[in-house]
C-alpha cells in the first residue's frame, strides 16, 4: 500500500494508510492494535467501523506531512 499511497500523493491526493503493524512505508498511517485481517475493529460492529474510519480520515488534517499516529482504539478482550 506504500507504493500505491506514495504514487497517489505525488498527483496531489492526500492519503491516509490504516495498519496493524508498526512502521508502514505510507505517507501517512493510522496504526490501529487490532489482529490482522480486522483493521476496522470486530465483524458486524458498524459503530466501531464508523469511529476507526473517521479517526483514520482526522488524519488528513491532523497531520501537517507524513507521519504514524496510533488511534486510541482497542481490540475486545
Amino acid at each position: 500500500m506504500g507504493l500505491v499511497s506514495r504514487a497517489i500523493e505525488e498527483a496531489g491526493v492526500a492519503t491516509v494508510t490504516l495498519a496493524m503493524e508498526r512502521n508502514v512505508a505510507a505517507p501517512r498511517v493510522a496504526f490501529v492494535p487490532f489482529p490482522y485481517n480486522y483493521p476496522m475493529g470486530e465483524p458486524g460492529d458498524e459503530a466501531r467501523h464508523r469511529e476507526v474510519a473517521l479517526g483514520a480520515l482526522g488524519l488528513l488534517h491532523g497531520l501537517d506531512g507524513p507521519g504514524e499516529v496510533e488511534l486510541p482504539f482497542r481490540w475486545r478482550v
